[in-house]
């Protein structure tokens, strides 16, 4: 773990105006509490803790927080950044406290290498379930994420929490959770239409069609036979 230190600034006022004047001036509003101690306000330069950050690059850091030019730093831990929805801009930091001697509490992100042989070769899909687990520790043991190779997993593999290394790291999750599968290929399955069903329906229309077309032709004839009978008979009553 990186250790960094930072000079802050005690305040004695706070609310949303304050802040809103703090980081009007470049300045980030923050707060470092700890346990059985009182919540201390304070606040940092923005563009230097930006700077600090971007150095990490994602790494754990134990900070020293030299609040006005203290003899004594306190070592602490980023608890949380509160950020702009919108911009994505830095707008209160949380520090946590900490003892080098006392385990801690806090979150470890999980990283994965390379490609499954399942979803490269044979087209199945990772399911990247648990991004991140909650840990105990010393905070000197903290590793900045746990790594998973999973270029050897086939379809219907899984990997679980039990199977990560943890080291000095008590895991507090459920051991049994997984966390990256890979899943079959879906199938989409399509209706296929059987060559030949719509002409033996128009054959079928088109015999319909003769038929009632026969019937009344026949019918016609007899209406006709039926009249001449009719005159015939007229004929010879009259003689």
């Amino acid at each position: 773990m990186k250790e960094v230190t930072l000079e802050v600034h005690a305040r004695s006022t706070s609310g949303k105006g304050v802040a809103r004047k703090l980081r009007a001036a470049g300045r980030l509003p923050a707060v470092i509490y700890g346990q059985k101690e009182e919540p201390t306000p304070i606040e940092l330069d923005q563009h230097k803790f930006a700077a600090t950050m971007r150095q990490a690059a994602g790494e754990k850091m134990l900070l020293s927080l030299n609040v006005d030019g203290s003899t004594s730093d306190k070592k602490a831990i980023i608890k949380d950044i509160q950020r702009d929805p919108v911009s994505g801009k830095m707008l209160h930091i949380d520090f946590q406290h900490i003892s080098l001697t006392e385990k801690i509490k806090t979150e470890v992100p999980i990283k994965l290498i390379g490609t499954p042989t399942g979803v490269k070769d044979f087209g199945g899909i990772m399911t990247f379930n648990l991004r991140k687990v909650n840990v105990s520790c010393l905070p000197t043991d903290i590793p900045d994420a746990f790594e998973i190779n999973v270029e050897e997993m086939k379809i219907n593999d899984s990997l679980h929490i039990s199977e990560l290394d943890a080291g000095k790291v008590e895991i507090l999750d459920d051991p049994e959770e997984t966390v990256v599968s890979v899943i079959p290929p879906t199938v989409i399955k399509e209706d296929v239409v059987e060559e030949g069903e719509e002409g033996v329906e128009g054959e079928e229309g088109a015999e319909g069609e003769a038929a009632e077309g026969a019937e009344e032709e026949s019918a016609e004839p007899e209406v006709i036979s039926e009249k001449k009978a009719e005159e015939r008979q007229a004929g010879k009553d009259k003689k």
